[in-house]
C-alpha cells in the first residue's frame, strides 16, 4: 500500500469514527489531531518543533490546574473502564494497531 492509499484509509476510518461520536467527543478528536499536526508541521516542523513542543507541554502540565485536570480525566477514564465502555488497545509487535479488533 502506498502512502497516499494509506492516508486515505486513515481518513475514511477517522471520518467513520467521528460520525459515531457525540459532538463533545468529536471535538476532542479534532483537538488531538491538531496537536499531532503541530508537532509535525507547526513552528517550522521537524525535530526542533517536536522538542520545543515538548518543553511547552512540560511547562503547561507542571501547573496545579493542569494536574487537577489530568486527575479528573484519569478518573473519567477509569469510570468508563469500570462501566465497560472501553476496549483494550491491541497492537502488533511492531506497534501498529491490529485491524478488526
Amino acid at each position: 500500500m502506498n502512502v497516499t492509499d494509506q492516508a486515505e484509509e486513515y481518513e475514511r476510518a477517522l471520518i467513520q469514527i467521528v460520525r459515531r461520536l457525540p459532538p463533545e467527543s468529536a471535538s476532542k478528536v479534532l483537538d488531538f489531531a491538531q496537536f499531532l499536526e503541530f508537532q509535525v508541521v507547526g513552528a517550522g516542523g521537524g525535530d526542533q518543533a517536536f522538542t520545543e513542543g515538548d518543553a511547552c507541554w512540560d511547562a503547561l502540565l507542571a501547573t496545579e490546574g493542569a494536574q487537577c485536570l489530568l486527575e479528573k480525566m484519569a478518573d473519567e477514564a477509569l469510570s468508563e473502564i469500570e462501566a465497560g465502555h472501553a476496549r483494550p488497545m491491541v497492537s502488533a509487535e511492531d506497534g501498529e494497531s491490529l485491524k478488526g479488533i
